[in-house]
């Protein structure tokens, strides 16, 4: 199966053809990590995770979100390591134009273009942000991603929602009404339901009450500050009219929904 013959597959399922391309493209980068030499080295994470938990096209994401575990993200290491993942037969990888420096919020580390090209010429291009796994302590979960080339899968280490969920949620606490990851509120409300509240209670005591840098030392501190944010209008608007809202519930139900899910920890 070529490039273009696994886009058609997709757009026939119903995504757009930027989406379809962006698939593609996810489904050989996952496919090269999990049968390269370096697939325990990596965790995947964001939009990719999610849409395959949720198994919902509108959660599709462009981009692919990678932590790396026990391996440098210095340009030389990067480039090495798209190197090694040229393991599919008549597919190559390579990155384009230069590594960027990635800053956003409270989350550092680095942004390349890769260009993914089949023996027929047919090229389709894909951003990949990649971070560093910093809390070893947190638990990666082995996960098989469906992938359109094979039956197989592709194994990999990924984030458990428990992980998910608190940095999320960390980032609503530092950032409030002024966070602008609006697709966050539908994925919290979605992972509530499918959490270990144990693990989750670890998660949140590392992440949030053991850092010098947060301000709430309790749940009652952080259900005061999600409560707060949640009754601005205006946020719950920007929320509700955004464009990544792939939730169908009313904003109010969603909010009044997290709120309650943490005063019952």
């Amino acid at each position: 199966m070529n490039l273009q013959e696994m886009m058609d597959m997709y757009y026939e399922d119903g995504l757009t053809r930027e989406l379809a391309a962006a698939r593609v493209c996810q489904d050989i980068v996952l496919k090269a990590i999990a049968i390269g030499p370096l697939n325990r080295n990596v965790t995947v994470k964001g939009g990719v995770v999610m849409r395959s938990l949720t198994n919902n096209n509108r959660r599709a994401t462009r981009d692919i979100d990678l932590d790396f575990i026990h391996y440098s993200i210095e340009d030389e290491s990067i480039r090495a390591f798209i190197e090694k993942l040229n393991c599919i037969p008549e597919i190559k990888l390579e990155i384009v134009g230069s590594i960027e420096e990635l800053k956003h919020q409270d989350y550092h580390g680095k942004s390349i273009k890769v260009r993914i090209t089949d023996n027929e010429g047919t090229s389709v291009e894909s951003k990949i942000d990649i971070g560093v796994h910093k809390h070893l302590e947190l638990e990666q979960e082995e996960y098989c991603f469906d992938v359109c080339m094979d039956d197989e899968g592709a194994s990999l280490l990924k984030n458990s929602r428990e992980q998910f969920v608190v940095e999320k949620l960390r980032a609503l606490l530092i950032f409030g009404v002024n966070d602008k990851r609006y697709k966050d509120i539908y994925d919290v409300y979605y992972l509530k339901d499918y959490l270990n509240k144990e693990k989750f209670l670890q998660y949140i005591k590392l992440l949030i009450f053991d850092d010098a840098m947060m301000r709430e030392n309790t749940m009652v501190d952080i259900v005061r500050r999600v409560e707060n944010s949640f009754k601005d209008k205006h946020y719950l608007k920007l929320i509700s009219t955004s464009r990544q809202r792939w939730f169908d519930d009313e904003i109010e139900v969603i909010a009044k929904g997290i709120v309650d899910f943490l005063k019952d920890l």
